[in-house]
Parts: C-alpha cells; sequence; structure tokens
C-alpha cells in the first residue's frame, strides 16, 4: 500500500470532531477590532477597509458548469496541478490560460492549454518542455503579463537530477521557447517546488526550493528582458542555521515591489515566513515571520497576492498535528507522507491582509466555516477588483476532497458562505485548486479532478490512486 492509498484510507476514517469556531461574532470582532502582535506593546491593524474606489460585491451566483482541460483519454492517465501557491491559471480578457502536469507520454510532461472563450470551451493541449528523452517534468507555475505573454516555471530532470527550467510564448501558447535553465549551482542538488510572480512592468519573479547548501533554502531570480535573460540566483532565507525552507509563493507589485512567502521550520515547527524587495529584487529585507499561530499549530502550503492599492494577502493552511510531531519534507524521499500528516489534522484555511506592503498585518481570520472537524488545505488566494478577497482550497467536509470557493466583500465584516465547486455527485478526490480574479471580479479556478476513478466505499478508496485517472478541470464563477 503506497502512501496515497494509506492517506485516503485515513481520512475515510477521520472524524475529529473539533468544533471550528467561525461564529458571525468572532468575525466581527476579528474584522473590526485591533488585536495584539507578537510584540506586547504593539497593536496589529485591524481588518483593512476598503480602497476608496471599491463597489460592493454582488451576491454570490454560483460556478458554470465544470469543464474538462485535459484533451487524452479519461481514467488512462495521471495529471496534476501543482500547489496553489505557485498559480496554475491566469486571465486576461476573455482568455483564459492554464498549466499542469501529465504522464500520457509515458513520462510526466508539462502542458498548456488556452481558452479564448472565458473558459466555455479550450483548445489543444500542448507540451511545453523540449527534451527528448524520458525525464520527467513537474509542477509548472504559470504568469502572464499585460501584453499576454506566457511565462512558464517548472521542475525538471532531464539533467538526472531536480532543476529549474523556464519556458515562454509569445503566441498565445501555440508554440514555446527554448527551455531556459534557471538554477545557476554546478552540482547536483535538488531544486523544486517552483513559484512565478510577473510585475505590471513585464519583470518576471521566479523562486523555488533549493538543496545546494545540504539543507532546504529558497532561492530566487529575476529577469528584466520579459524572459530572454535570468540574473544570478539569490537565497533568500536569511537563518544561519540547518533548518529547512519549502514551497515559496510569490507577490509582485509596480514599482520593483515583491514579496516572497514560504514554509519555514527555523523554530521547530512549519511556519510562514516572507522576505520583501522593493528595487525589484537586487536586495531584501530581513525576514520576518507573517503569524505565529498558537503553540502547537503548524502552518503550511502558503500562497499571496498583491493588488494595486499597496494591500497583501497571504493565506496558508493551519493545523494542529493529530500523528505527532511533523518533520519537513524530505527532497529525496518524496512528500506523500509529509501531507498525509497535513491533511489528518484538523487543518483550517487562515488569512492575514496588509495595508502597508507587508510592514504589518490584521491577525488572521478563519475562511472555512464548517464544523466538521475534518481538514482543509491548500489555498489560494487573490484580489477582487472591487476591493474584496477571494479564496479557493481543498476540503475534506463532506468525507473526500472538494474544491471550496469563498469571498470576503470590500469592508464588510463579515465572510461570504463558503460554496463548493466541483458539481460532480460521484464519490471522487479533487486536488490543489489555482484561482484567477479578472477585471469585472469574476473566478477563475483549475485543479486536478478524480471524478473519472470514483469510489463509492473505503476499500474503493483505498484502491484509488491518483495514478489511475486523474483529470484537469475548470470553472468560472457567473
Amino acid at each position: 500500500m503506497n502512501g496515497m492509498t494509506k492517506m485516503k484510507r485515513s481520512l475515510e476514517r477521520l472524524h475529529l470532531g473539533v468544533p471550528i469556531l467561525v461564529a458571525s461574532a468572532v468575525l466581527l470582532g476579528f474584522l473590526g477590532n485591533s488585536l495584539q502582535a507578537e510584540s506586547p506593546t504593539e497593536t496589529r491593524p485591524s481588518f483593512p477597509k476598503a480602497p476608496e474606489n471599491a463597489q460592493p460585491l454582488p451576491s454570490p451566483a454560483g460556478f458554470n458548469p465544470n469543464h474538462r482541460v485535459t484533451d487524452a483519454g479519461s481514467r488512462s492517465f495521471w495529471a496534476h496541478t501543482f500547489s496553489s501557491g505557485a498559480h496554475s491559471v491566469a486571465v486576461r480578457g476573455q482568455e483564459v490560460f492554464t498549466a499542469w502536469y501529465d504522464v500520457r507520454n509515458g513520462d510526466s510532461d508539462v502542458f498548456f492549454a488556452k481558452s479564448v472563450d472565458g473558459g466555455i470551451t479550450f483548445g489543444p493541449n500542448v507540451r511545453v518542455n523540449d527534451d527528448t528523452g524520458h525525464a520527467r517534468q513537474y509542477k509548472p507555475s504559470l504568469g502572464l503579463d499585460a501584453a499576454g505573454t506566457i511565462y512558464l516555471l517548472w521542475r525538471d530532470d532531464r539533467r538526472g537530477h531536480a532543476d529549474i527550467y523556464f519556458a515562454r510564448s509569445e503566441d498565445g501558447g501555440k508554440t514555446f521557447t527554448k527551455n531556459l535553465l534557471l538554477n545557476d549551482d554546478a552540482g547536483w542538488a535538488y531544486q523544486g517546488n517552483p513559484a512565478i510572480g510577473v510585475s505590471p512592468e513585464g519583470n518576471v519573479y521566479a523562486a523555488w526550493s533549493d538543496d545546494r547548501n545540504g539543507q532546504g533554502d529558497i532561492y530566487f531570480t529575476v529577469s528584466r528582458d520579459r524572459g530572454k535573460s535570468f540574473g544570478r540566483n539569490l537565497r533568500l532565507n536569511d537563518d544561519a542555521g540547518r533548518s529547512i525552507q519549502s514551497h515559496p509563493t510569490v507577490g509582485a507589485g509596480s514599482g520593483g515591489f515583491i514579496v516572497v512567502a514560504w514554509e519555514d521550520f527555523r523554530n521547530g515547527r512549519s511556519e510562514v515566513y516572507m522576505a520583501r524587495s522593493t528595487d525589484g529584487g537586487k536586495t531584501f529585507e530581513p525576514n520576518r515571520r507573517v503569524e505565529s499561530g498558537a503553540e502547537g499549530t503548524v502552518q503550511v502550503s502558503p500562497s499571496i497576492a498583491v493588488d494595486p492599492h499597496g494591500r497583501m494577502a497571504v493565506a496558508w493552511a493551519q493545523f494542529r498535528p493529530q500523528m505527532g510531531p511533523v518533520d519537513p519534507p524530505d527532497a529525496a524521499k518524496g512528500e506523500t507522507l509529509w501531507w498525509e500528516k497535513v491533511r489528518q489534522g484538523d487543518a483550517d484555511i487562515e488569512l492575514a491582509v496588509s495595508v502597508d506592503g507587508g510592514g504589518h498585518f490584521s491577525s488572521p481570520m478563519q475562511v472555512n466555516d464548517d464544523r466538521s472537524g475534518r481538514p482543509q488545505a491548500f489555498p489560494s488566494v487573490a484580489f477582487d477588483p472591487r476591493g474584496g478577497i477571494d479564496l479557493a482550497w481543498e476540503d475534506f467536509r463532506n468525507g473526500q476532497a472538494d474544491i471550496y470557493f469563498a469571498q470576503i466583500g470590500p469592508g464588510q465584516a463579515s465572510l461570504r458562505s463558503n460554496q463548493k465547486v466541483n458539481d460532480d455527485t460521484v464519490r471522487a478526490f479533487h486536488y490543489h485548486p489555482s484561482l484567477a480574479v479578472d477585471g469585472e471580479g469574476r473566478a477563475y479556478l483549475l485543479w486536478t479532478d478524480g471524478r473519472g476513478n470514483p469510489f463509492v466505499s473505503s476499500a474503493d478508496a483505498d484502491a484509488n490512486t491518483e495514478e489511475e485517472g486523474n483529470d484537469i478541470y475548470f470553472a468560472r464563477s457567473n
């Protein structure tokens, strides 16, 4: 029985019964009052007010029917999106851009697909990696600039070990450039978990996990010529020990403002740390912790968003492990057991917001509104142009992994009710959502979907593995 099968068996049996305290009064207090920061002499700002030009959000109207994006035979191959903090979907007008990796060719390749009608239909799947062997490519992260240039970043094993590769497209995804190696170390260290960000000016920022120093660090590079070339690699975490950092997420603003957040074990448990640059990535300020969390809790899978008004939103999954201590993920052994522990804890989705570019954060609020005691994981966050904040995540409240969505209206003192996005009625797993929002506030979601390989019992769940038939699915809000 492999690690994923064990995870699914455990999830079928999971019934923690721990209440989730998200009563309206708690949310009102969170949104309206200043709470204590880590320092006893410093107060945290209240949840930020709406920008002056913010418009009230309309009543939630739900999502259009789900659409399958992959064009190979369902149930015949394995396809997967990556961490929601890395982003696999982008939107520009009626154009929707998506990326994932799958094994339709016998090995793992990076694929891209585009819609020109707002996500109603998608064009042919396009292979992005240009190697001719049988190496594996994983975990693409997608970025888009104002001119419509597409940027893709992924982990690539073509040299016999894990590297970070990059490609761009200037013709809407019909073709991609020659693949470019980004990590500049000379050894055989592991590089993985890439994340990309693109500034309004067209600068491309890349971050990833990197073991070149014998431990997991966060490395970064920047392109100032729209992806034609990249500068030297820069280590972002500033701790002096041997702790592990992993799973970065990148937020890019205008005028050279960049923020990178990641999972950080420097204090003996995973917490969300960040580094900020105001000069386009030439230098970064000292690392700071976004939120300490309650004693014994663990914070994983951060996702970050930056808006034109200088606001910053960071979301993560926070849980108290139910299986004993949670060790850092081991790149050599994979991360299945690590995420098994994450999903078996009573994990909730937390959100903190800053109005001063990450100088100060509001106290975090819990986003999921269920009382099931079951876990939520892998949040993806984006700003609504009307002043609100949208979030999507993987949610086990129904005894299986579903995709859920929520909105926080601009300046409102309550959270909109959570909405289930996947519209299938079979028992199946749905993983790793990625979220984008267009200029009119419509939400676009991409995720890994197992409805082509459903299960009906605990025994079927044990036999149901991701290798047996996942697809990539998409939905857009009305």
